[in-house]
């Protein structure tokens, strides 16, 4: 059987932003930079956290792989959404794999899956699943409600 550790970050969070008191293991403190990269747009961290060959899955077909891949859509999120953030609401991690959820929110102000700027706020869920080895994410398994945020854009009529 297997323990998970679950790090209360809910606190710190509201306490300061991304100020962590002592992560519980060092895939948890390497996943959490994912989302500091994120809600900061610092495609910087993305370099230091993703192994070479890095895989998004779901990926988009002909992604490429590795950081390039990420910082890619870092540009395209930030470019749409200039006031994207990405909040950590739970941390569960279970030997090197991390698993978060996440409140993602923002103004579209830019094209985003082919709809023009709606000047709409946006508020998703996402849970990802991290894959830590070596130092760095290798995998990373993810789950976003855009059906909801497309709705709330605007893109699909009630």
């Amino acid at each position: 059987m297997r323990v998970l550790k679950i790090l209360p970050l809910v606190a710190s969070l509201l306490a300061g932003g991304w100020a962590m008191a002592a992560p519980q293991n060092e895939e948890t403190e390497i996943a959490v930079k994912w989302y500091e990269a994120f809600d900061k747009n610092k495609p910087e961290i993305l370099e230091a956290i993703l192994a070479d060959g890095w895989r998004d899955i779901p990926d988009a077909p002909d992604a490429p792989r590795g950081a390039q891949s990420a910082k890619g859509v870092l540009r395209m999120l930030h470019t749409a959404f200039p006031d994207f953030q990405i909040t950590v609401e739970d941390i569960i991690s279970d030997g090197n794999k991390v698993v978060v959820r996440s409140t993602i929110s923002g103004t579209h102000k830019g094209s985003f899956a082919g709809f023009p700027a709606s000047g709409r706020k946006l508020l998703i869920q996402a849970v990802d699943i991290h894959l830590v080895e070596d130092g760095r994410i290798q995998k990373t398994w993810h789950t976003e409600d855009w059906m909801s945020g497309l709705t709330q854009l605007g893109a699909f009529k009630r």
